[in-house]
């Protein structure tokens, strides 16, 4: 059964809606390299992250072309992982769906235990650009 935008987008409002501002333990996280490519890294055990709320166009109703569905989720990092030893985590992917093929990819992130959302409740993310010790490339100095 192929899904419309509509259908697609309600489905997506919903799963952003039960994890934004969540705990999750994911194992695939976009980051950034030194040269500021967009890099996925995988992460074994999962990363302790927690999605934070941002703009629903820009992030859980993102349309990555006409036919290809793909929200990303801005994360905080909560816990040092050595997956980021020389990148910049920056976010993650939800559920994609293309509309040309019907195909859906599942997110590679779960919900932490509620030990960890107890202990991440108010707690602050990880400096993002210190982490992997790969800032951002700097402006030359006048």
């Amino acid at each position: 059964m192929t899904l419309t935008k509509a259908e697609i987008e309600s489905q997506a409002l919903d799963q952003y809606h039960a994890v934004a501002e969540k705990v999750i333990l994911a194992d695939e996280v976009v980051c950034f390299d030194e040269d500021n490519q967009e890099v996925v890294v995988m992460c074994d055990p999962p990363a302790v992250l927690r999605i934070e709320r941002g703009d629903l166009r820009e992030t859980a109703l993102r349309w990555r072309s006409s036919t290809f569905f793909e929200p990303i989720y801005d994360v905080s990092i909560l816990e040092p992982h050595r997956a980021f030893s020389f990148v910049r985590p920056s976010h993650i992917a939800g559920t994609s769906v293309s509309l040309k093929s019907g195909s859906v990819f599942e997110s590679r992130f779960v919900p932490a235990p509620p030990e960890l959302q107890e202990r991440y409740r108010n707690a602050p993310g990880l400096d993002k650009e210190e982490i992997g010790a790969c800032s951002p490339p700097q402006s030359p100095s006048p």
